[in-house]
């Protein structure tokens, strides 16, 4: 963890209160034990280690899930041969006790204005791939506190090698649950570091788009993978490089170039195991993300950037 005080900083917005304890911890309200248990703070999150845990329901998580994207580990953690990795069986099921396919959604729905906002048309795909929205009578709670719940959101489950492996459950605009000002937008309790989304669908493909949304990653079909945001994992980059060859690297264009640094390190990495990758900043197409565009335009960028690669 880069400092103290950004892992400080990151448990403050997402729990709230934090108490700073003996031996290097700090005290946070518990996830995953009951509401009334999770107010007597009895979660530990160490500050050099990599698992928390609570004295009342002693269910163990890993530091990096508690922070998510707030604070970039310098490297994901790694298990020793005889350490068994901790996996929240949450992950392993669908968070619900029912689910709608996105193809059987009203136009009018909310989920169906999410997705065809950012020009994602092909409902029958994303449901073929497992994308469906939780109803709030089906919905369980994720977290106490803050609160969260699957209710009223979209479900991306992630496989690999054909087993459930995690979930991502996506806030949604225009329910009450989503608009709510302390909304977490995205929430997943898997160990995201190790896979990447689509990968089932497209290990038998070349080249893959590597974009960082799961959104994005469904607008190239078959060709998309996802790596769950910016923070890509040595775990991540070794599997790419395990599974392809080719690869077209097509990250958002932020402000700052932040992103696109990390792009460029990723394709120079790939080229120096030997692999064929490009980057693709879609600043140079004047828009910022892949959300942006329409699936036919980003693919027809893809393929022009990728046929004209050896002339660079």
């Amino acid at each position: 963890m880069s400092s103290i005080f950004q892992l400080e900083d990151a448990l403050k917005q997402k729990f709230g209160n934090v108490r700073r304890a003996s031996k290097g911890f700090l005290r946070i309200a518990c996830p995953t034990c009951d509401q009334r248990d999770s107010k007597k703070m009895k979660r530990y999150v160490p500050t050099t280690g990599t698992t928390s845990h609570c004295f009342i329901c002693k269910v163990k998580i890993p530091v990096y899930e508690l922070v998510g994207d707030h604070v970039m580990l310098t490297s994901k953690p790694r298990h020793h041969a005889d350490e068994p990795e901790v996996v929240d069986p949450r992950s392993l099921t669908l968070p619900g006790t029912g689910f709608i396919p996105v193809n059987e959604l009203d136009d009018n729905h909310p989920a169906i204005k999410f997705l065809h906002k950012d020009h994602l048309f092909n409902l029958d795909y994303y449901a073929a791939q497992g994308v469906c929205y939780c109803p709030v009578e089906c919905g369980i709670p994720l977290q106490n506190v803050p609160f969260i719940t699957s209710a009223e959101r979209l479900i991306f489950p992630v496989y690999f090698n054909e087993h459930l492996v995690g979930w991502q459950a996506r806030s949604l605009p225009g329910t009450f649950y989503g608009d709510r000002a302390e909304v977490i937008k995205y929430y997943h309790i898997f160990n995201k570091g190790k896979y990447l989304y689509n990968y089932d669908s497209a290990k038998s493909q070349k080249p893959v788009v590597i974009v960082e949304g799961v959104k994005k990653a469904l607008k190239f079909g078959e060709w998309g993978i996802a790596t769950f945001g910016t923070g890509i994992s040595n775990d991540q980059v070794a599997l790419m490089a395990a599974t392809w060859s080719q690869f077209i690297i097509m990250l958002d264009a932020e402000e700052h170039n932040r992103t696109q640094t990390v792009a460029r390190g990723l394709r120079d990495r790939l080229i120096g195991m030997n692999k064929d990758a490009i980057n693709v900043d879609l600043s140079h197409y004047g828009v910022v993300s892949p959300d942006d565009l329409p699936a036919d335009e980003l693919l027809a960028i893809a393929n022009n950037e990728w046929e004209q690669r050896d002339g660079r």
